[in-house]
């Protein structure tokens, strides 16, 4: 068998632009690919929930697969001999090894996704890269596997170092020089593979640390994006109608003057509705019963002031274990508050309101019906859609709630409107059914 040319800085600088190269193209594919919802939710949630570390393991083990697939081939039979092209499916022979950016794929996933993502994608890639054979393969396969786990170790023992630039190269570094320790270990033939670690070094170093930097500056984005959706998502949620509020004022101090006794009871129905407000305010999710509790206190402190003449028949439907799954913050108080604030112009008698929930499928519905004086079919076209100038409400909150919805389910979430003018409004909110809170 020959020999590779150990004077190869300038080969295995080629290499390394070769490789660079090829994960340019992969690391598009997966920027795109992490653009999917349940994808960002599976690599947010791989540190907490099985079924998402399964899901970011086989991400990252395919993408290792496809790394070790589109390596550079070395054959240490033909001298300074090196095959450009992906590895052939009938595997690699004897004389040839693989030169990849399989282990920096794993290491990735290690340091995004803790120990059992980088420990999935090991075995994944590794089992694949053992099975392509050259004189490299059994300790290419265990490096594989080990550098996941590495990574991944270090994430869970370190989070804030693994993530800084300091940390990541030092993981990586370390990863790299592990890899080609064991592959000297494990090697069938020490001093071809003693050549072939020698040729492929630089490259390695090159290609690992610069392809790290740019996994992990797209995880950087997506996690930026993320956090910024959840802040417009907490502020949407947080802010609680200026009308209901001055509404409750200006009722509190008319009982001041001529019935204290209701008054009392008024800042103290209000005192309980804000301390549920600011502790669901913080969260970017709650349960159904979570927010149905916090519904019925704000329906206790709105009917001491409603108009005389209009009594209150309030009514809510859920079936049992609906109540666990989760909902942005107030997505129902909005609706009831629309009612009350504008639905009940010209209107005596009983005002009905009803909360239905019901399961369809892998979605929800949640109905809120009312017999008030509906909606004028001009503005029905526009509500939920934009802010309109109107002097009887501009229709902000149904915006802000489908705002809310929309990114907290990104896009997935529906709310229909429908009214008779004179007679009621039905609104109908489609959401997907989530056990966990986001």
């Amino acid at each position: 068998m020959g020999y590779l040319d150990t004077n190869t800085w300038l080969h295995s600088f080629n290499i390394a632009i070769e490789l660079l190269q090829r994960l340019s193209v992969l690391s598009v594919a997966a920027y795109v690919a992490m653009r999917w919802t349940w994808l960002r939710e599976a690599l947010h949630g791989a540190s907490k929930y099985w079924r998402h570390r399964l899901i970011a393991a086989v991400f990252f083990g395919v993408l290792a697969i496809i790394g070790s697939h589109s390596g550079v081939i070395l054959d240490l039979e033909h001298g300074n001999v090196v095959n450009w092209r992906p590895a052939p499916a009938t595997g690699l022979q004897k004389s040839q090894a693989i030169v990849a950016f399989r282990d920096l794929t794993v290491m990735v996933a290690g340091l995004t996704c803790g120990i059992w993502g980088g420990l999935g994608a090991g075995l994944l890639a590794g089992f694949d890269r053992y099975f392509m054979g050259g004189f490299v393969g059994l300790g290419a396969a265990l490096a594989t596997v080990l550098v996941g786990l590495g990574a991944g170790w270090a994430m869970q023992c370190w989070p804030g170092w693994s993530k800084n630039l300091k940390g990541t190269v030092t993981i990586i570094l370390t990863g790299t020089l592990l890899q080609k320790v064991i592959i000297l270990v494990f090697s069938q033939n020490f001093d071809d593979t003693l050549t072939l670690v020698e040729t492929t070094f630089v490259a390695s170093i090159l290609s690992n640390l610069l392809g790290a930097l740019l996994f992990l500056a797209i995880m950087q984005e997506l996690e930026r994006e993320r956090l910024l959706a959840t802040a417009e998502l907490r502020a949407l949620q947080a802010q609680v109608d200026p009308h209901f509020l001055n509404g409750t004022l200006t009722s509190i101090r008319y009982f001041t003057n001529n019935n204290p006794t209701l008054a009392a009871q008024s800042v103290s129905k209000l005192a309980e509705f804000f301390r549920t407000t600011r502790d669901y305010a913080a969260a970017n999710s709650i349960t159904l019963n979570q927010e149905l509790e916090h519904l019925k206190h704000y329906v206790d402190l709105r009917k001491l002031w409603l108009p005389q003449g209009i009594n209150l028949d309030f009514r809510v439907d859920i079936p049992p274990g609906m109540g666990a799954f989760c909902i942005p913050p107030r997505s129902i108080e909005t609706l009831v508050e629309n009612i009350f604030t504008h639905g009940l112009r010209g209107q005596s008698g009983i005002l009905e309101i009803r909360v239905i929930v019901r399961a369809i499928n892998d979605k929800m519905t949640i109905s809120i019906m009312d017999n008030g004086c509906g909606i004028a079919p001009e503005r029905l076209a526009d509500l939920g859609k934009r802010i309109v100038d109107s002097p009887k409400g501009t229709g902000n909150a149904l915006y802000q709630l489908q705002q809310c919805l929309a990114l907290a389910f990104n896009g997935e979430a529906k709310m229909l409107i429908e009214s008779q003018p004179g007679k009621r409004t039905h609104i109908v909110l489609t959401i997907p059914k989530r056990s966990r809170p986001w």
